[in-house]
């Protein structure tokens, strides 16, 4: 009988994780032993647990995908394969590295096939060559990020699933994004696309200096913005070029109007 490959899952967003969850459920002889939110907790749930494979998500809180995976790769052979929702993010480097790598959302067929890909990789070799592996393609990602060719604006351009596939929307054409359950609506200047993916998630692809979130389901892009507009019951909605209103939450309005160089109304005595 096939040994259970023990695998854990490092990744910041909880849809995410119970997706690869969910996808992993019909994989034979595979058992999730754990998962972690941020890379700290991820690097003490592996040296804890000591699995034979990670799921890592590249951007992360207090230690990214990178930082962890440098560490693991100098800790053991544990084998990684990486999520990014970045498509450009050192795929060059990934793609001659026998360290695999998932654009998110990624299929349940993709990632069952990395798996399978990790199951060989971890069979046909030893753990010293899984850590010369890791460490080899993250000097890669070091020297190519050091020298511009990797990625040089992160923030040029997203890659969503929609119902047409993969599209490349560039990140100037967006006016805002709104949250539809377990989707988001990006609206553009050529139109809008839906695609399954939380609006936190996309938030972490996005300039913060450029958008700013009005509303727990509302992002917009500040140079979008023509104006505030009051609304009844002392509501405030901003103003987009397109003509589109768009609520905003009150624990968002003082930031705002300081992101739009807005100065505060006197108080009065």
């Amino acid at each position: 009988m096939m040994q259970a490959l023990r695998i854990a899952i490092v990744e910041d967003e909880p849809l995410a994780v119970e997706r690869l969850e969910l996808a992993l459920r019909g994989v034979p002889a595979v058992e999730v032993v754990g998962s972690a939110h941020d890379g700290r907790a991820g690097l003490e749930l592996i040296r804890r647990l000591k699995p034979d494979l990670v799921f890592l998500d590249i951007r992360m809180p207090s230690m990214d995908g990178i930082e962890l995976a440098d560490a693991l790769a100098h800790e053991g052979g544990t084998a990684v394969i990486f999520l990014t929702a970045f498509g450009q993010y050192a795929v060059d480097a990934f793609e001659l590295a026998a360290v695999d790598y998932l654009m998110k959302p990624a299929s349940v067929e993709r990632v069952r096939a990395a798996v399978e890909r990790a199951r060989t990789r971890i069979s046909q070799s030893t753990a010293e060559e899984r850590a010369a592996e890791l460490r080899t393609l993250l000097d890669t990602v070091r020297r190519e990020s050091a020298s511009g060719s990797v990625q040089a604006d992160p923030y040029r351009s997203l890659w969503v699933t929609d119902a047409r596939g993969r599209v490349r929307v560039p990140v100037a054409s967006i006016e805002w994004l709104e949250a539809e359950r377990d989707y988001v609506r990006i609206h553009t200047d050529a139109g809008s696309h839906l695609s399954r993916v939380t609006l936190q998630a996309l938030s972490r692809q996005l300039d913060p200096a450029q958008f700013f979130r009005v509303h727990r389901s509302a992002i917009v892009s500040l140079k979008a913005v023509t104006g505030l507009k009051r609304r009844s019951w002392g509501l405030t909605s901003v103003s987009l070029a397109s003509g589109v209103e768009v609520p905003v939450g009150r624990p968002y309005l003082q930031e705002l109007k300081s992101r739009l160089g807005m100065k505060a109304a006197p108080s009065s005595h």
